[in-house]
């Protein structure tokens, strides 16, 4: 069989494989479905939200700064319950849930594969009570210490009125990660090359 109609077989495969491993969801909702009926449930127009230049609104940025800095057990364990409400919501390219419990068990998991994570904030922007932090992640897998890999993303929060975040969703390029997993990645390359 020619290599022309062998492509269109492996782009579904890659693209079932990619999107099928994309989101893990933890709630009674999936997808977009949970994403819409967050945002509605966070929405700054219809709750009390942190006060715009107020210091509790300070406190709250530099509590999300500290946490994400450098991203170890210890600091996910000293911060997460100071800096997320009990039922908030997160979602990432790789899951998305509810409560702080599952958000912190999410993020210590993660630091499992990982030698040496660290957020370095570049900037904040304010819209009637979304906060948009912009960022550039360093990290090194255990698997792979001595690359560091630096990937650009933006955090969308919402905090409550005493400075907790009760909405987060991440924004950046999951293939980095995916085209580190042996077979995925050989067809995450394969694909980004004929395109």
């Amino acid at each position: 069989m020619p290599l022309f109609k062998k492509e269109p077989i492996l782009i579904c495969c890659a693209l079932l494989a990619f999107f099928g491993c994309a989101t893990g969801a933890q709630n009674k909702k999936h997808g977009m479905e949970a994403y819409y009926q967050a945002l509605q449930d966070t929405d700054p127009y219809k709750h009390d939200m942190i006060q715009q230049g107020s210091e509790k609104e300070r406190e709250a940025i530099e509590l999300f700064s500290s946490l994400y800095a450098t991203f170890t057990e210890d600091n996910i364990r000293r911060y997460i319950r100071d800096l997320y409400a009990h039922n908030a919501y997160y979602r990432d390219g790789f899951a998305e849930m509810e409560g702080v419990e599952n958000i912190e068990s999410y993020f210590i998991k993660g630091t499992k594969t990982i030698h040496e994570l660290k957020f370095d904030l570049q900037d904040v922007a304010v819209h009637d009570g979304n906060y948009y932090f912009r960022w550039i992640t360093k990290f090194s897998l255990k698997s792979e210490k001595d690359e560091v890999i630096h990937l650009p993303g933006i955090s969308h929060v919402r905090f409550d009125k005493d400075g907790r975040i009760i909405f987060h969703q991440d924004f950046w390029d999951t293939g980095v990660i995916y085209e580190r997993i042996p077979i995925i990645g050989f067809i995450i390359r394969w694909l980004k090359e004929r395109m």
